[in-house]
């Protein structure tokens, strides 16, 4: 009788050991990093992390979406801004970009949104202490900073994460978790069930264009506005969808395996869409409650025009020394500049 009982304890141990080894293994606990890249890179102090980053390339100004996140981590209540910096200037410092900040703005993912007969905006997520997530609206005005002009909540914006504009008051967010409660939340994390989803707001009303998604971190469009392309944290891949420029229904043409977690995506003016990757997951969560240790950053290039064995390429890779929890890469020129979700600086870097 004893034996007997012993088997499916047995059985239960060998389920816990192997889901363990699968969530160490998904988390790139035994992962070879790459060797560091040669990169020529130039750091920016900042006040806080700027975990977005969008780019005027026109003008040559990138806006920060800025936060001292690691105290949020903590527990603080804190709040930020996005800030302003002009990448022609010899000597680089922040500035602020808003001509004041919203009332408890916690920026996350932004757009900036620039048509050729009006003036230009910047669309914010922002994660307020208390509910709802939101999304602030943001117009230029003639001396340069942006005011607020609009804050557009809808009950699909679950726990937004990432936003594309399409157009004045048009854009797509991506949730990176679509959990109601702490079960789901569990099965996110632990088991990847897809709960994330992509939600398009037409200007007045919101719906879901795709769902069943592994935590989509990143949204971008090409400059066409005919792709959409989305970055699957817990899913390790990029989706490329076709948009319907009438309907703003999207359809996924492929999913791109990547070697790692990708965050957030930002296409250059060749049309490439640049990844900034976590490759140890579970290094990024370790570095959130202790900030000595450090969380490796990699930023990959997808050139869609490309063949299928070349479409992907490492940009820089770097252990944590330099900066650590990369969360964005922005290109601009012969340059690209990365994004924290935790350090307070920004790097900007040559292309080898």
């Amino acid at each position: 009788m004893r034996n007997i009982v012993g088997i499916p304890f047995g059985l239960v141990l060998l389920a816990l050991a192997a889901l363990a080894f699968d969530f160490l293994r998904h988390g790139g606990q035994f992962v070879d990093l790459p060797p560091q890249s040669t990169n020529d890179c130039r750091t920016v102090e900042l006040a806080g992390s700027a975990e977005d980053i969008q780019i005027d390339h026109a003008r040559g100004i990138a806006y920060l979406s800025s936060l001292d996140r690691r105290a949020q981590i903590a527990g603080e209540n804190v709040s930020g801004t996005v800030l302003r910096l002009d990448l022609g200037q010899e000597l680089l410092q922040a500035r602020a970009a808003l001509s004041f900040d919203p009332a408890g703005f916690r920026p996350h993912g932004m757009s900036l949104y620039l048509p050729a007969d009006a003036a230009a905006r910047l669309f914010v997520i922002s994660h307020p202490a208390q509910p709802n997530h939101h999304v602030e609206l943001f117009e230029q005005t003639i001396n340069g900073d942006f005011a607020p002009i609009a804050t557009i909540e809808d009950p699909l914006f679950v726990r937004p994460n990432a936003i594309a504009a399409i157009g004045p008051r048009q854009f797509y967010v991506a949730n990176d978790s679509g959990a109601r409660n702490w079960f789901e939340r569990v099965q996110e994390v632990l088991f990847r069930r897809g709960l994330s989803s992509i939600v398009y707001y037409t200007g007045d009303s919101a719906r879901v264009v795709d769902d069943r998604l592994r935590s989509v971190a990143g949204i971008a469009l090409s400059a066409d506005l005919m792709r959409l392309y989305a970055s699957e944290t817990n899913g390790k891949a990029l989706r490329v969808y076709k948009r319907d420029l009438a309907t703003g229904a999207i359809e996924l043409l492929e999913r791109v395996a990547i070697n790692g977690s990708p965050d957030n995506l930002s296409v250059a003016a060749d049309g490439s869409v640049w990844i900034a990757v976590h490759p140890r997951s579970l290094a990024l969560v370790r570095h959130f409650f202790n900030a000595s240790t450090p969380a490796p950053t990699m930023v990959l290039r997808y050139d869609p025009s490309a063949s299928d064995g070349a479409r992907l390429t490492a940009i820089y890779v770097n252990h944590g020394t330099e900066i650590s929890a990369g969360s964005v890469a922005a290109p601009y020129d012969n340059k690209f500049v990365i994004g924290s979700i935790t350090a307070p600086k920004l790097l900007i870097c040559k292309r080898s």
